[in-house]
């Protein structure tokens, strides 16, 4: 072999090896940056207390978001006073979390606070090659109590 063909080849190994980092680290990166079960539920919270239900629905599985946007259709008398996580199961081997939610709120006519609850079943969805993996809501709220 001539050194002008090892020369070569040892130029076109080392073009495939950055490359293959390049790749490899690109894919890294979008993992590490992915929004963990904390950051994610508490945006799912902040879009509730803001009455916000198009995007709140966005932190659904895609088969549920029709019917939790039915649920929490425009209501002018619903009012919500606050809205968070109460407590937070992670189960990393199984990439779920049990979490308890509550929605503090009144509807008018009344001015009295009531408390609704949510036990929340999250999944963590994997992501493709370019896109982050992401925490959705895998079970259907509970009726309403001004639905029932």
């Amino acid at each position: 072999m001539k050194a002008c063909d090892k020369k070569n080849l040892a130029k076109a190994a080392q073009r495939f090896l950055l490359l293959l980092s390049l790749l490899s680290s690109a894919c890294l990166g979008a993992v590490a940056n992915s929004p963990g079960l904390p950051q994610t539920s508490s945006h799912f919270s902040e879009s509730m207390r803001w009455s916000d239900f198009r995007t709140a629905a966005q932190y659904l599985q895609p088969q549920l978001r029709e019917s939790f946007l039915e649920q929490f259709r425009e209501d002018a008398d619903l009012h919500v006073v606050d809205s968070r996580m109460t407590s937070v199961e992670l189960n990393e081997a199984e990439n779920r979390a049990e979490a308890e939610y509550v929605m503090e709120y009144y509807r008018l006519p009344s001015s009295r606070v009531k408390k609704w609850f949510w036990q929340q079943q999250w999944i963590l969805i994997p992501g493709e090659m370019t896109k982050p993996d992401i925490w959705l809501i895998g079970n259907a709220p509970p009726e309403l109590p001004w639905q029932e």
